[in-house]
């Protein structure tokens, strides 16, 4: 199978073409070196042709086989966009913020306009840049395909999983002719779960051929002590 629709497990690792400087990783021995504090360990789901990648790295997953290994180039065009000076600007040291830590080079502050990165710190004056820290970059990803998913079942938990960042995992996944039952253990709260939800039955069903409908189930059931 190639092309759109595959759902592919791949580790990867991200450096800045010009500087070799590696921005994420899902390789554990990468994330300990570079002390990736954001990175989480994988493998990662990828569904190609979800929007789930950069484009180039999309496109070449669609051929990859398991066990291959890809070096993908992203320019910034295709990745974070080309800088903006526009959105560089300047503020009184007391109208900024740091999130945490101290007001000094890189640390992330609160400003009248949203939150941004400090470029420099001079005398009375804060200059704070609102592009984001890879936007005129080219990226390199070194990607080697682990593993492609062929069992609806495994789809959904790998899913589930990915765009929850790990924090749910499904109590039962069931497929019964042509509808995909995913329950849950208790009622699943939080703002992002209806987005997610959605993401997650648009993907299944697109994607899916043999996915007609899907269905969510939080159980709950009555405790010993009641």
């Amino acid at each position: 199978m190639s092309g759109e629709g595959r759902f592919l497990l791949i580790h990867f690792t991200g450096r800045v073409k010009e500087t070799g400087e590696v921005f994420d990783s899902t390789r554990e021995e990468v994330i300990e070196e570079e002390n990736l504090s954001n990175a989480t360990p994988g493998p990662l789901l990828v569904v190609t042709g979800a929007d789930m990648v950069w484009e180039p790295v999309d496109e070449a997953l669609r051929e990859a086989e398991p066990g291959e290994e890809l070096e993908v180039e992203v320019p910034p065009e295709k990745a974070f966009g080309e800088r903006d000076k526009g959105k560089v600007r300047t503020y009184p040291k007391d109208a900024v913020s740091p999130l945490e830590g101290s007001l000094e080079k890189d640390a992330m502050v609160a400003t009248p306009d949203g939150v941004g990165r400090v470029l420099r710190v001079e005398g009375g004056r804060v200059v704070v840049d609102f592009n984001h820290p890879l936007a005129g970059k080219t990226l390199v990803y070194e990607i080697e395909v682990v593993d492609e998913l062929e069992d609806v079942e495994d789809k959904v938990e790998w899913l589930v999983k990915t765009l929850t960042d790990g924090d749910l995992e499904p109590a039962e996944v069931r497929v019964e002719d042509g509808t995909v039952v995913i329950a849950f253990d208790g009622i699943v709260a939080g703002e992002r779960w209806p987005r997610i939800k959605g993401s997650m039955a648009a993907i299944l069903l697109e994607h899916c051929d043999d996915v007609e409908k899907v269905v969510f189930e939080e159980r709950v059931e009555r405790s010993e002590e009641d």
